[in-house]
This record gives C-alpha cells, sequence and structure tokens, in this order.
C-alpha cells in the first residue's frame, strides 16, 4: 500500500496510507485526508487536498454534506492515519487544515 507523508502547520509530517475513495473500512478511528490524485506528463504524483477530518468510526460513510465536495473536485482518494486517541485526532486534523486550508474544511 502507498504512503505519503502530509506536513501539518506546526511542520510536523503525518504519514498516510493511501487508498481509493471507494475503498470500505472497519470500524476504526483514523484522521483521514480526502484528495484528488494526479500524475503529471513526468508521471509526478500530487495530491490536492480536499477535506481533512477525523472520526472514531472510518467504517461509517461520508454524509451527504461532504457528497457534492467529493463530486465538486474530482476526488478518487482517501489518505488515512489510524489513531485511537480523540485528542491527538483533532489536534493532527487542526494542524494539517491550518497548513493546506482544505475548501472542504472554509
Amino acid at each position: 500500500m502507498a504512503q505519503i507523508a502530509f506536513r501539518g502547520e506546526s511542520g510536523k509530517k503525518y504519514s498516510f496510507a493511501i487508498h481509493p475513495i471507494t475503498t470500505l473500512f472497519r470500524q476504526e478511528a483514523a484522521v483521514y485526508v480526502i484528495t484528488r490524485r494526479t500524475t503529471d506528463a513526468m508521471n509526478k504524483v500530487s495530491h490536492k487536498h480536499i477535506f481533512v477530518g477525523e472520526t472514531d468510526n472510518l467504517g461509517k460513510q461520508f454524509d451527504g454534506v461532504k457528497d457534492h465536495l467529493l463530486a465538486r473536485y474530482d476526488a478518487n482518494c482517501i489518505c488515512v492515519h489510524f489513531e485511537e486517541d480523540k485528542k491527538k485526532r483533532l489536534n493532527i486534523e487542526s494542524d494539517l487544515v491550518g497548513n493546506y486550508n482544505p475548501p472542504g474544511n472554509e
């Protein structure tokens, strides 16, 4: 499984596993980043950050409020950082939003 590191506003890096947006997950706590993954002519891969969130149950489907964002930005990946501790998840989410300012978090 592919991995990617996202940097928070604090400068701290967090490791995420990259999955297709259609992946079904078990009930696990995590921070997640929804992205649009693209590859340029030189085969360089990049991710546009669309939404950063946290949940205690990744197995739940995303609510309807986010569906329009997935379609609008043509999201194709969900990057996952598993973390059981709610306080840590909220801190990571805030740190990443502070750095990337994704449109879904406005």
